[in-house]
């Protein structure tokens, strides 16, 4: 058999007969067949969200929105074809300096809602946001907005008015619609959107729910009923509240970036022990720790397994997964490799990430960012609030898990593990007895041997007697598994919870005998002054 020839046989005597402009035609012609066929699809997709919205069609499903790269403008060439195919309406314009994608994102989310909820989208029309220069243009758009064939994007000479007149070529413009506007666009990467809120901090209703969901989870407790999402920015608290009511009574719900929860990155390795996670912000501010899908509010009392108390909070909240995926990737990245931009990216796409949708900036975001970091040579660093336990200020509609120690041991702990060491060369006497003459007296708020933290360690768990309604419960930390029995048949005889709760995290077993202190070996003033400061702790530790 001869060899074939280079080309094969019919080498040269096939000659092509359509022109390059055939060529363009024919292919114009195609797009604008499939660009029919597209729109015919969401015109029946329109049609089937149209009739389930009257609740007779399947349940609606949000359009993809893509990266259109061969988007097209008003052009001073052939204005009257372009208008005749492509009909756009300028919507909004706002001006963004910071995550301008995930803003310009949540601005045409925010538009999308509120024209679909009234009627007023219609059943061909798109919602289309385009981003450069720090501004976003959001539109409402139907027909073939999408060059066709293979015109180059800086051919485009634009009049819109969001461009500059006279602008010449496009300008980088970035531009996102459906895929139905723009079969051929790229698939977007994003984030998550931005949160539109007004100066005042308060997040417009058509996407608050949806932040509430992202910050709190999806979980409900019977009876909830969400009204609304805000964010503050103060000088000691960066936080966002909702709020939420059970039946008729309503409380506040937050999350804290300031003070932020702080997870530990070192060894030993163990979520289920009590320093695995530092969590202060609820406790710091006279609130309860509240998991959003459980009726339970946790009243700490400082040394009084307070530490393993907001580990048990989290897991409570179901957050114990996502930190330890979370701390995971942040051990990989931060424990191989000495570079501080890695440190750099995780505060700046993270923590400063999130100070920005709260509203803080300036000074107020670097005192938090910095705080977020300050203690990694520690082995601990900052986790997104939305991972942090959530509070509540008066536990409506939940059962009040009250935590109880006893008292002398409380301040003992506090005495000899923290106090003592740092300050007790400043007592007159070197003993404990002294120390608590001094700080239960009446002027110790006055006195420059104490701080406000001080105090706060030889506050009482109650200044009440405990109740016995279905609203309070004591958990001991004498006994932890009768009090864990106690507060899961309090949640199913009054709550109607039945399931079994997580186990108490480890609390640390003391090292020394020295570390417990009963109140007999007290004097008679000093302990005379701790039952009056602790009467009814007391009365409630009698019935452990």
């Amino acid at each position: 058999m001869p060899p074939r020839r280079p080309g094969g046989k019919y080498k040269g005597l096939i000659t092509r007969t359509k022109t390059d402009a055939a060529l363009a035609a024919e292919a114009d012609a195609r797009a604008k067949k499939r660009q029919e066929e597209v729109l015919k699809r969401a015109a029946m997709r329109k049609q089937r969200e149209k009739m389930d919205r009257e609740g007779v069609g399947p349940d609606a499903v949000d359009p993809e929105e893509v990266r259109c790269l061969n988007w097209t403008w008003i052009s001073d060439e052939h204005p009257e074809e372009l208008h005749e195919r492509c009909t756009c309406e300028d919507l909004g314009e706002v001006g963004l300096t910071q995550q301008p994608l995930e803003g310009c994102a949540a601005e045409a989310n925010a538009w999308r809602t509120n024209l679909s909820g009234s009627g007023l989208l219609g059943d061909t029309a798109w919602i289309a946001f385009h981003m450069g220069d720090e501004r976003c243009l959001v539109q409402r758009c139907s027909g073939t907005c999408v060059r066709l064939g293979d015109r180059s994007p800086g051919a485009v000479r634009v009049t819109h008015p969001y461009l500059p007149s006279g602008a010449g070529p496009l300008p980088a413009l970035s531009s996102f619609a459906p895929r139905e506007l723009c079969p051929g666009g790229a698939a977007t990467i994003l984030a998550e959107l931005g949160t539109v809120s007004r100066e005042d901090g308060v997040v417009p209703a058509e996407v608050a729910e949806i932040e509430f969901q992202r910050l709190f989870g999806p979980l409900q407790l019977r009876d909830q009923a969400f009204q609304s999402l805000r964010f503050e920015c103060a000088a000691d608290a960066h936080r966002a509240v909702a709020d939420v009511c059970l039946g008729e009574k309503c409380d506040e719900w937050s999350k804290y970036a300031l003070p932020r929860c702080q997870v530990f990155l070192g060894l030993p390795y163990d979520f289920g022990d009590s320093n695995f996670l530092y969590a202060p912000a609820c406790e710091r501010s006279g609130q309860f720790y509240c998991p959003p899908g459980l009726p339970l509010a946790l009243q700490l009392t400082l040394k009084a397994g307070s530490r393993s108390a907001t580990v048990w909070a989290a897991m409570l909240e179901g957050l114990m997964p996502g930190i330890v995926a979370v701390r995971r990737t942040l051990a990989v990245q931060l424990g191989l490799s000495e570079e501080s931009n890695k440190l750099a990216r995780y505060a700046w796409e993270w923590l400063e990430h999130e100070e920005t949708r709260l509203g803080c900036g300036g000074d107020l975001a670097f005192f938090s960012i910095s705080r977020g970091v300050g203690m990694l040579d520690q082995g601990q660093i900052g986790l997104p609030m939305a991972l942090c336990p959530s509070c509540c200020r008066r536990a409506s509609g939940r059962l009040r898990v009250i935590f109880l120690r006893d008292p002398v041991a409380r301040m003992w702990s506090f005495f000899e593990g923290y106090w003592f060491p740092r300050k007790g060369q400043l007592l007159p006497e070197p003993s404990f007895e002294t120390w608590l003459r001094l700080i239960l007296s009446r002027n110790a708020s006055s006195s420059s041997l104490f701080e406000a933290s001080d105090l706060d360690h030889v506050r009482p768990a109650l200044h009440r007697p405990l109740g016995h309604e279905s609203q309070e419960v004591m958990f001991c930390m004498e006994d932890v598994e009768k009090s864990l029995r106690r507060v899961e048949g309090a949640l199913c005889r009054y709550y109607h919870h039945c399931t079994p709760l997580p186990q108490f995290p480890a609390v640390k077993k003391k090292k020394k005998a020295s570390s417990s202190k009963p109140l007999a070996t007290l004097g008679d003033f000093a302990a005379g002054l701790v039952r009056d400061r602790f009467h009814f702790d007391f009365d409630a530790l009698a019935s452990c």
